[in-house]
């Protein structure tokens, strides 16, 4: 591992997924991080789940949203997901990534985190 100074290194935190599972972001893994944020989880898409899907091998994915609960489970039963997936506990993780809007509302975002734990993407969509 190598860590380059030029990029954010990611500050640890545990995020409660819907299915009542804690994951984390920001600690050192075997593969990447993807971290997508959806404010309204109805945005998820068949063509969001395919690349999830193709890429599940080499990076670890959350998605993270504004969204209630049932509508989770809504997109979680519609596109046969894990509910590990997703998590809407989004107030912690937007103020801590600056990823609210000047209405304090979640952005739609995606953050790629490396095996350093250091941002490499970040692009707020």
């Amino acid at each position: 591992m190598s860590i380059n100074l030029n990029r954010p290194i990611v500050p640890a935190i545990a995020i409660e997924m819907i299915s009542g599972r804690t994951r984390l972001i920001g600690i050192p893994k075997e593969k990447i991080q993807v971290v997508i944020t959806l404010p309204d989880i109805n945005e998820f898409n068949k063509e969001l789940n395919e690349a999830i899907e193709f890429f599940k091998h080499r990076a670890d994915s959350f998605i993270i949203t504004s969204s209630n609960k049932e509508e989770c489970n809504e997109v979680i039963d519609k596109f046969d997901l894990n509910e590990h997936l997703i998590s809407n506990e989004h107030r912690d993780f937007s103020k801590i990534f600056k990823m609210r809007d000047e209405t304090r509302r979640l952005k739609k975002s995606l953050m790629i985190i490396d095996t350093n734990c250091q941002i490499t993407h970040k692009d707020v969509l």
